[in-house]
């Protein structure tokens, strides 16, 4: 079956909905590399979450399970969960490995918008 996508979806999950916003937006993409082992990954959730809630319509918020995805964690150089990637029309801007205080992402995505 094949998923739908629209632009006007802030958060997404999975390798489809990267690979579609990679060819279809325009916007910022924050990638969340998260594994299901980490305790770090909940805790950044609603971290972002609220992020990506204050910039509807400016970014996609895109989660994806380095343990079913090792190939594009590997093409980040992400070797640890979680690690934040900032990409806008398939560049990556910036990347955050591991826990940091909000303030650190809404800077990063803020210089970038």
């Amino acid at each position: 079956m094949q998923e739908t996508f629209s632009v006007d979806q802030t958060f997404f999950a999975g390798r489809a909905a990267f690979e579609w916003l990679m060819q279809e937006s325009d916007q910022l993409i924050i990638v969340k590399f998260v594994a299901p082992y980490c305790p770090s990954c909940k805790t950044l959730k609603p971290v972002l979450h609220q992020i990506a809630v204050d910039n509807i319509g400016k970014l996609h918020l895109v989660e994806l399970d380095m343990n079913e995805e090792p190939e594009l964690a590997i093409h980040f150089g992400v070797r640890s969960a979680p690690t934040v990637v900032l990409l806008k029309q398939q560049q990556t801007l910036a990347q955050i490995a591991g826990l940091k205080p909000k303030k650190q992402y809404a800077q990063m995505i803020q210089s970038a918008l």
